[in-house]
């Protein structure tokens, strides 16, 4: 049977309080060597084939309130619906890191921050991205050397990754590996990344150490 896409939508929307819940935080429902399954897809997200597959996920289930963090609603049973679909959909992703930094990302009805990224890693594990967010996630909750190994994995698969060095380079500087964050730097800004800052930490690192 078929069904038009405001049906299936809204198919998908009442499948949230179905699956809500029903999550092991402990193995991330991971069980190698099988596959991550969920009733729809999964599908990847740097996957061109896939691109018609997302766009009925994420417009049900990862709107604007979401993404900019609105308060006043409980939205980890779409986050967790959406990266069960996606798992590594990088915006939500993020979403889900920076919802876990506010206390905002119910365990009772999604999974951890921890498990989506290490769920998506598992799903996709030449998705350097998803490897750069893990490593971002880990370094703002202060695990530096797990945040370090998973920088420096993604680098081995997107050596010359703009954004991914942009950010190797802040946590290098962060760390006081000064030479590795401006090797890192050269690259992102050679490749036309187009912030700034780890160029003026650089600079302002310089003229500290020259003034000392």
């Amino acid at each position: 049977m078929k069904y038009s896409s405001a049906v299936f939508a809204a198919l998908l929307l009442l499948s949230v309080n179905a699956t809500a819940g029903r999550v092991n935080n402990l193995t991330c429902e991971i069980r190698p060597p099988a596959p991550l399954t969920n009733p729809y897809g999964p599908y990847d997200y740097t996957n061109p084939a896939h691109n018609n597959k997302l766009p009925i996920v994420v417009n049900a289930h990862f709107d604007q309130d979401i993404q900019r963090l609105i308060a006043g609603k409980d939205h980890s049973g779409d986050l967790l619906y959406t990266l069960r679909a996606i798992p590594n959909y990088h915006p939500a992703l993020y979403a889900a890191s920076q919802y876990s930094a506010l206390k905002r990302l119910n365990p009772q009805r999604s999974f951890t921050a921890d498990c989506f990224f290490r769920r998506a890693i598992y799903f996709q594990p030449r998705d350097a991205t998803s490897q750069m967010l893990f490593a971002m996630h880990l370094q703002s909750t202060n695990r530096f050397k797990l945040a370090q190994q998973y920088y420096e994995s993604a680098l081995k698969i997107a050596p010359q990754a703009a954004e991914l060095n942009y950010n190797y380079g802040l946590f290098m500087l962060q760390r006081g590996h000064v030479k590795r964050a401006k090797e890192a730097a050269t690259i992102a800004y050679k490749r036309g990344y187009p912030l700034q800052g780890l160029k003026q930490k650089l600079a302002s690192k310089k003229a500290i150490e020259v003034n000392k």
